[in-house]
């Protein structure tokens, strides 16, 4: 073997455990489990206080400190919640607030900031709390299913 593919050979195996190392310690620390659902407990205490504060600041104006919305903002609780999520996830609620709110500036506000308000809005629908936040990528949080019912 040359010595130029001798170096791609070393570079693409330590590229690979690296890869591997990585996307595993991801997986380790914030994972859902095949089948996870927001009944597991997907968010913490903490983090939705913060989402409550952060909601009562930017979104209470038009969904209201209730979340029971108004003509023009829907409920984000209750019968109107489950009418709208019931079988998507917690990555397309979180996706659709995140492009869509506030209406007046969407997108302004960090990542971090809007799964917060999500994991308010689940707490504001009864879904329990756990012992890890909301997990910061999007393909862990495509995985988590919200279902009206406790499976």
């Amino acid at each position: 073997m040359s010595d130029v593919g001798r170096r791609f050979r070393s570079l693409f195996v330590c590229g690979s455990l690296t890869v591997t190392f990585v996307a595993g310690a991801v997986a380790r620390s914030q994972d859902a489990k095949p089948g996870a659902t927001a009944w597991d407990g997907v968010y913490t205490v903490e983090q939705a206080e913060r989402g409550r504060a952060l909601y009562m600041d930017v979104c209470a104006a038009c969904h209201g400190k209730d979340l029971r919305g108004d003509s023009t903002a829907p409920s984000l609780i209750e019968e109107s919640f489950s009418f709208q999520w019931d079988g998507t996830t917690v990555g397309e609620l979180f996706t659709r607030i995140r492009m869509f709110m506030p209406s007046d500036r969407p997108n302004s506000l960090s990542s971090q900031r809007y799964r917060d308000i999500v994991a308010f809005i689940l707490q504001a629908n009864k879904f329990p709390a756990g012992e890890r936040a909301l997990a910061d990528e999007a393909e862990i949080l495509q995985q988590i299913r919200i279902t009206a019912k406790r499976p």
